[in-house]
């Protein structure tokens, strides 16, 4: 349940009844549900004074036909309040919010991800929504805490925030280059971000995140072809209003915030919103004696919105985020008593130095300390308005981000120089710099109310220039003292380079309904989309360029492509029907598309000649070019779903039953023809299964909502992979290859599930009393795309409690997480600097762990405050 919304100061002249629900909302933040030909030329009275939702809209309403009333998830539902003539069979059927039902107990009931109102429970796609009340109470505070809610959604963190991939039914992006497309698209404020490590930052002034599942690519585009994570910000007040929260836990975590909104006149209005958090880590570096895989972030937003008349409104949105992470490192947990490490052959007393390696070990030594620093600066403008009896969406988006990443890649806090006086002190150490431009225009009409069709149609143009420039060298960064490697570690060759991409897209794209009765409809979508890239890259080391000139096809020794240009048509088409009342059913058939792809890695700095296979005697990246682009990736997606409201309204439930199709699977995986990790079109992969989500109402006081996801993703034809380091014969590796089809994909849990009970009761006064238990489970997963018994990790379950105390304006809240004291990983696996035979001539292991944020039991406290 959501607790209701504090008594306000409300200042509002007399208006259109449109404007004045549209005020009321923007004020309280309460949700409104209505349908806009319900209040269509109708008028109300002043608002003045303090006053709850449920006195002003008592008010608001006086003068007209209609009532309103307040489910239990906190939607203050509008209708009219006499009973409506029966519809004749042929009469326009209208498919929208006014007649439709909201989901009791779901928190966020009301969607807009599809470009236009709905409501959750006649949603004709697989969507899950969280309100913010409900992230609240459940901690997430941070974009990776959504999977804590969402089963279907996994993160995957591996060296630094670039690499980070979002995965959705276990499908996400496993590549390292600024020339591939993600699967998965984060998209705030209807603006799609360009890169997907912008998103990795704390939730700040969110009102509401919907995680879409499958291939999105009608509405919005290639970068979505297995699901789009859609992000709405609170919205400015025509009452002036501050909101302030601050939390702190025993493991070093602390957040402020605040936010200020009102009126600068009775046509302007803002919102300005400052966030701080900060959060030490989980790794404690023994050589620099500082905490890693932490972060902090400054977060600041502002919106200006203007309203000349009651049918338009122009907003500009101004942001910036400064983050800095020192993500992501591991700590050993396993090391062999006989292992040595690298080359050098070091023992295992040499390399730890005090370390015990362990299942709960959090120390590790590193020269360097991991870094991730971003800056996001970006705004964007919304205009809305009404071109006659449709609903015009202008929306234009400039965005610069910036990220500087380091790395110590020889995992050691030793001094190589001491075994080989070449070299320069420290170690081996990789990282460089990130820089993305990108602007995006979108135009889009919604139909008129009141007819058979329902839909969105529009035009998106949009540009992404991308910069890499990256070293692996010594500790500074700088090369080897003139030597091509590090020779005393494993694999270390020196590499600097720049990449450039240049991507333009256009596209035209429609999507809607045609209401065949008052029980069918017929969904449809299409989106023509045509783009042009095209890349430089330059081998800073050998003197080596590609693509320059533009388009330049040459290089030392064979014939490459540096730019394409690509056309595709993605859609989708289905059926909706109510088959009893409370009961809606759909099916639909959708395609997505990802584009070509160029591997922009240090896999084309190799000069190495090959030594065997068709391209014998050539280089290697010239080999790695000649073979790009990489086939573009398709998917075909068959999803039927049932939505369901009792009678009473005290329980909800969607079903969702899916089979996802991929062809040319684009994944990042480790090539040891020529030492490196580069990018491969894997064949065909599969992912199917079955998504539920519930909410019930069990008293007036206690809620119970749950989620659950049996998802298989596996590849079907991957017969040409690498093997993982060390794989025999036995195992399955033969000639350096192995086959991987029908293996799962990297970190896709088969099972999935979180449940989470609420209740509140009233207590002396105003106050009132909340507790929320949430528990969520997976089955175990492997973290190493080529299957390494390394990467394995159990099954685990993490329990989380709170407990919060409020009144009129203030919300003191208390938490434990991972009451259960359980040891949750980032990921697992090989540690490949240890050699796998030991000082002795037998086998020998290496292993290590990368604990995440929820790792061991924490506790903290939290107020809000809302004047």
């Amino acid at each position: 349940m959501s607790r209701p919304v504090a008594p306000r100061v409300l200042d509002q002249d007399a208006s259109s009844l449109t404007l004045a629900l549209q005020r009321l909302s923007q004020t309280t933040g309460a949700q409104l549900l209505y349908g806009p030909d319900l209040v269509a030329g109708q008028s109300a009275p002043a608002l003045r004074g303090r006053m709850g939702v449920e006195r002003a809209l008592t008010q608001l309403l006086s003068r007209t036909d209609l009532a309103f009333r307040r489910t239990p998830s906190g939607v203050f539902v509008i209708y009219r309040a006499r009973s409506a003539a029966r519809p004749v069979h042929d009469a326009p059927v209208v498919r929208q919010a006014a007649s439709i039902e909201p989901v009791v107990g779901l928190e966020a009931v009301v969607i807009t991800s599809g470009k236009r109102l709905e409501t959750l429970g006649r949603s004709d796609a697989s969507v899950q929504a969280l309100s913010s009340q409900m992230m609240d109470r459940t901690g997430v505070r941070d974009f990776e805490d959504l999977a804590k809610l969402a089963p279907s959604l996994t993160i995957s963190k591996t060296t630094q925030p670039g690499n980070n991939s979002i995965n959705i039914r276990g499908v996400g992006t496993y590549s390292y280059s600024i020339g591939t497309e993600p699967s998965v698209v984060v998209v705030v404020d209807d603006v799609p971000q360009a890169f997907q490590a912008m998103a990795f930052s704390a939730l700040a002034d969110v009102q509401q995140v919907e995680i879409l599942r499958g291939p999105q690519s009608t509405l919005f585009g290639k970068s979505s072809a297995a699901g789009v994570i859609y992000i709405t910000t609170k919205p400015a007040s025509d009452v002036f209003g501050v909101q302030a929260e601050a939390l702190i836990t025993d493991d070093h975590e602390e957040r402020m915030q605040a936010a200020v909104t009102g009126p600068i006149s009775d046509t302007l209005k803002f919102r300005a919103v400052a966030a701080y958090s900060r959060y030490r880590g989980t790794v404690y570096n023994l050589a620099t004696r500082r905490w890693l895989n932490g972060q902090s972030d400054v977060n600041l937003r502002a919106k200006l919105v203007w309203t000349p008349g009651d049918d338009w409104t122009v907003s500009v949105s101004p942001h910036m985020t400064r983050t800095l992470s020192s993500c992501c490192v591991g700590a050993d947990t396993y090391i062999s008593p006989n292992a040595t490490l690298a080359r050098a052959e070091l023992n295992r007393e040499a390399v730890l130095r005090g370390i015990v390696p362990g299942p709960d070990n959090r120390e590790a030594r590193y020269n360097i300390n991991a870094r991730g620093n971003s800056t996001d600066v970006g705004v964007n403008v919304r205009v809305v308005g009404a071109v006659g009896s449709w609903r015009l969406t202008s929306i234009t988006a400039v965005d610069r981000y910036t990220l500087y990443d380091r790395q110590d890649t020889d995992a050691t806090d030793l001094d190589y120089s001491l075994l080989d006086p070449r070299l320069p002190r420290g170690g081996s150490a990789n990282g460089g710099d990130f820089l993305i431009r990108a602007e995006s225009q979108e135009v889009r009409l919604n139909s008129p109310s009141g007819g058979r069709w329902d839909y969105v149609g529009g035009l998106y143009l949009g540009r992404t220039r991308s910069e890499r420039y990256f070293v692996r060298g010594s500790d500074s960064l700088g090369d080897y003292n003139g030597l091509p490697a590090l020779p005393t570690t494993n694999s270390t060759l020196y590499s600097r380079y720049m990449a450039r991409t240049t991507l333009r897209t256009f596209a035209a794209f429609g999507q809607g309904s045609y209401a065949v009765n008052d029980r069918l409809s017929i969904l449809s979508g299409l989106r023509l989309s045509h783009e042009r890239i095209g890349y430089r890259f330059y081998d800073l080391g050998a003197g080596v360029t590609y693509g320059a000139p533009a388009c330049s096809r040459t290089t030392p020794s064979v014939a490459i492509e540096t730019c394409h240009a690509d056309t595709a048509l993605s859609g989708r088409i289905g059926l909706q029907g109510a088959l009893a009342p409370g009961l809606t059913a759909y099916a639909t058939y959708s395609t997505g598309y990802k584009g070509r792809a160029y591997d922009l890695t240090s896999s084309l700095t190799m000069r190495t000649p090959l030594a065997s296979g068709p391209y014998a005697g050539l280089p290697a990246a010239d080999v790695v070019a000649a073979q790009q682009p990489i086939a573009s990736e398709t998917v075909a997606n068959y999803e039927a779903g049932v939505r369901a409201i009792s009678a009473d309204r005290n329980l909800s439930w969607n079903l969702t039953l899916y089979q996802e199709r991929f062809a040319g699977f684009q994944a990042q995986s480790r090539d040891d023809a020529i030492g490196l990790n580069v990018l491969n079109s894997i064949g065909s992969m599969r992912a199917e299964g079955v998504e539920s989500e519930f909410s019930a109402r069990l008293t007036p006081r206690l809620t119970l909502a749950g989620a659950a996801n049996y998802n298989r993703a596996i590849m079907r034809d991957f017969a040409n992979a690498a093997c993982y380091l060390g794989q025999t014969a036995a195992q399955g590796c033969v000639g350096g290859r192995q086959d991987l089809s029908g293996k799962t994909l990297f970190n896709a849990p088969r099972w999935s599930l979180n449940l989470n009970a609420f209740y509140q009761r009233p207590l002396a006064g105003d106050r009132r009393l909340e507790i929320n238990a949430g528990y969520r489970w997976r089955s175990r997963v492997i973290f190493g795309l080529l299957q390494d018994p390394a990467s394995r990790d159990g099954a685990q379950g993490v329990l989380d409690v709170s407990a919060a105390v409020g009144g009129p304006g203030w919300r003191l809240t208390g938490f434990v997480d991972n009451v259960l004291d359980q040891r949750i990983a980032l990921t697992r696996g090989r540690n490949v600097q240890w050699n796998l035979l030991g000082v002795d001539g037998r086998p020998a292991q290496a292993t290590h762990w990368k604990p995440s944020r929820d790792s061991g039991r924490h506790m903290g406290l939290r107020l809000a405050v809302d004047y």
